[in-house]
């Protein structure tokens, strides 16, 4: 007799689809699958951990002092996303924690950067300005926008568009903690109820964003800051819209059902691999961003002073 049959039941009834095994037999069922995973997790957490604490000095080297903290705080997002991968494939139980988690960790991250990109091209003072001269057309974008014919609201929209993101995914993450932490079969049964609203926060960030980008970044052609929006903004495809597609097709996908879990546990390894690839690929990118500037401008900090102020 195997650990499996060992330590349940067959007659025992379970949840086939969200079943998880208890984690001395998850350890002694999946000891192969989960060391190779782990050793691609380690390496991943290492080579992150490795480019968080680069950059950090590099933002040091090259920002202003009053927006080195903004962009240290946006950069830990990467971080904070592969650690907690790691955790759930060594803990498979709290896999939901692990996602929802670093999702408003970067709700918030995004926000801190959006709130030192609009400093860098002038603040709303500035932008309205622009707005006012006509030197900025309407958001084109977003269809979110093209109703509102005032310029200041089209402002106030994007802002609105941005701003909710990591105050409406925060109530609604502490929600779903307290379900999942009352009643986990409750936590699925209401993952479709939740997710409409989830996806309809994501996508009216989006289209704040990309509104706001493409208005202001041609005024501002080398300004590198939009850059790194948008490797920011990759992470938010990564750590939630990605999930959730994972998870319908799950949902919606039957398997044959074993004692040992192997539906969810297969599928929070490859969920939680997939994730650390692409984040190792985007920090790379990252990398790559921050090494890569001019020599030459290396002893110029960036920050109030940059091409954004003096356009």
């Amino acid at each position: 007799m195997n650990v499996t049959e060992e330590s349940i039941s067959p007659a025992e009834a379970f949840d086939c689809r969200n079943y998880l095994p208890p984690l001395k037999l998850y350890y002694a069922e999946y000891i192969i699958p989960l060391s190779l995973s782990l050793a691609v997790g380690c390496i991943v957490w290492l080579w992150v951990t490795f480019v968080f604490v680069k950059v950090i000095k590099l933002i040091r080297r090259q920002t202003e002092k009053g927006q080195v903290m903004v962009l240290i705080i946006a950069n830990t997002v990467y971080f904070t996303v592969v650690t907690f991968n790691v955790a759930a494939l060594l803990v498979p139980h709290v896999a939901v924690v692990c996602d929802i988690v670093p999702f408003v960790a970067f709700c918030w991250c995004i926000l801190v950067f959006f709130r030192y990109l609009k400093e860098s091209v002038g603040g709303d003072s500035t932008i309205m300005g622009l707005y006012e001269s006509k030197a900025l057309d309407p958001p084109k974008v977003c269809p979110c926008f093209r109703f509102i014919y005032d310029r200041k609201r089209q402002l106030r929209a994007i802002r609105f568009g941005i701003l909710q993101l990591p105050v409406y995914n925060s109530v609604v993450a502490s929600i779903q903690l307290l379900i999942f932490s009352y009643d986990k079969d409750l936590f699925f049964d209401a993952f479709y109820i939740i997710l409409p609203f989830i996806i309809t926060s994501i996508v009216f960030y989006v289209g704040s964003s990309v509104s706001f980008i493409k208005t202001v970044a041609p005024l501002y052609p080398d300004n590198p800051i939009f850059k790194r929006f948008f490797l920011l903004q990759l992470v938010l495809i990564i750590t939630k819209p990605q999930i959730i597609v994972l998870e319908l097709i799950y949902n919606l996908s039957t398997f044959e059902c074993t004692l040992a879990g192997e539906p969810k546990v297969y599928i929070n390894i490859i969920k939680q691999l997939v994730i650390l690839l692409e984040i190792a690929a985007v920090t790379i990118c990252s990398y790559k961003f921050y090494t890569g500037q001019d020599p030459a401008a290396a002893g110029e900090k960036t920050g109030v002073n940059n091409t954004g102020y003096e356009a």
